[in-house]
């Protein structure tokens, strides 16, 4: 066996979980792609955030991730879009937010509920209520959106994207397996109707 299919195999067992969704043109004979070429990079915006996204670093981990995948299909990286059966290319969002969990009053748990404040609450020694547990959590939601383009006509033929809470990468390594696996979720869904063997 091949060292992409046994990496490919891998990667598909751990992007189960990965939210995807896509849209396409139901039009259009995904059948007949059997090459592929880039178009040119995004660029960044003004804004740090962007400028933090679209750097040199991340645009070939996305384009290697997405040759790798390409490539275990069977399709062909070419230089020309004149030669292409669709055009490639990427865009990103990292995106603050903030998650508020209402876990209710002591009554609506009580017995059972991991609670940390039970100390003051009614069975636990001291005769008092509290309010309600409010959990506030702030993270980061990445953004990854792959498109494929007709090279004739100029217009989208198919885009699948993914948003993840963005983990805590702390090495090189691990920012790549990150985007291996959300661009194999991601493209797993292509072409539109592929069934992947689990």
């Amino acid at each position: 066996m091949k060292w992409w299919l046994i990496v490919a195999s891998v990667v598909l067992v751990g992007c189960a979980g990965v939210p995807v969704d896509t849209d396409y043109n139901t039009d259009y004979d995904y059948a007949a792609v059997s090459s592929y070429a880039w178009l040119p990079r995004p660029e960044p915006g003004d804004d740090v955030k962007s400028a933090e996204l679209y750097n040199d670093l991340s645009h070939q981990r996305v384009k290697a991730a997405v040759d790798q995948q390409f490539r275990a299909r069977g399709y062909e990286l070419v230089d020309s879009a004149d030669d292409a059966s669709v055009l490639v290319t990427y865009h990103l969002g990292l995106e603050d937010k903030t998650r508020i969990d209402d876990f209710g009053s002591w009554y609506t748990h009580f017995g059972y509920y991991p609670c940390y404040h039970c100390v003051g609450r009614p069975g636990f020694g001291t005769p008092y209520f509290h309010d309600d547990d409010l959990w506030v959590r702030q993270y980061q939601e990445n953004t990854l959106i792959i498109d494929l383009v007709d090279p004739k006509t100029k217009q989208l033929l198919w885009r699948g994207s993914s948003k993840r809470n963005q983990p805590r990468l702390e090495t090189p390594e691990e920012r790549r397996l990150f985007v291996l696996e959300t661009v194999a979720a991601i493209l797993e869904q292509f072409p539109p109707g592929r069934q992947v063997s689990k």
